[in-house]
């Protein structure tokens, strides 16, 4: 199970502009997100000034310019390659913040709907617990048999709570280093993320 944004599809840059062109417009403080990816989203929430009752708001306002800007969205070099290889081997889902309109519009675009049999969307900030739990149950797995691809600590974060297995990636929101003091598994290029998550179905079956 994918994550969306800074792990299928390259939204850091885009993603960090957006945020920071409505700073005046909500009364937060602009980030310098790429000096600052060593930081959880909940430190750089603290950092923002972001009130966390303004967070829910916030974040279905972000969903809808997403979508407007959707068409622009492009996959990591590698990713469409890397989950096409894998459809053929197992199940694959999407499970994101993001909302439909963004996710389906990419997957549209890259020729990747046909890939993935379970899409959940508009999950909350920080709700990824209970989702990963839920998707679990409705696809009637064991939290075993799951595995989670994430680029952020709060994905971590999220995973260990809900007791599924994770493979970071280092592409997106956090860095290497940062998603390494709280998982082992790291992959670097969408090689090693390939060796990794086959490495993970082996052990399951």
């Amino acid at each position: 199970m994918f994550d969306f944004d800074g792990t299928l599809a390259d939204t850091f840059e885009s993603g960090a502009a957006l945020i920071n062109e409505f700073a005046d417009r909500f009364g937060y403080k602009r980030i310098d997100f790429a000096s600052n990816r060593d930081l959880s989203a909940r430190q750089l929430v603290k950092l923002s000034g972001v009130k966390l009752w303004h967070i829910p708001r916030l974040v279905r306002f972000f969903r809808k310019e997403s979508a407007k800007r959707a068409e622009n969205i492009k996959p990591f070099a590698g990713i469409v390659s890397i989950v096409q290889k894998l459809a053929e081997k197992c199940s694959l889902g999407i499970l994101t913040t993001n909302s439909a309109t963004t996710v389906e519009r990419f997957l549209d675009s890259n020729g990747l709907r046909e890939c993935f049999s379970f899409v959940k969307t508009e999950v909350p900030l920080f709700g990824k617990k209970r989702a990963l739990r839920r998707a679990a149950r409705k696809l009637r797995r064991n939290f075993t048999g799951i595995t989670y691809v994430g680029d952020e600590i709060r994905d971590i974060e999220a995973c260990s709570k809900a007791g599924i297995k994770i493979i970071s990636v280092s592409w997106g929101f956090n860095s290497h280093s940062a998603l390494a003091q709280h998982n082992a598994l790291v992959a670097d290029s969408t090689e090693q993320l390939l060796q990794l998550i086959l490495q993970e179905q082996e052990t399951d079956a």
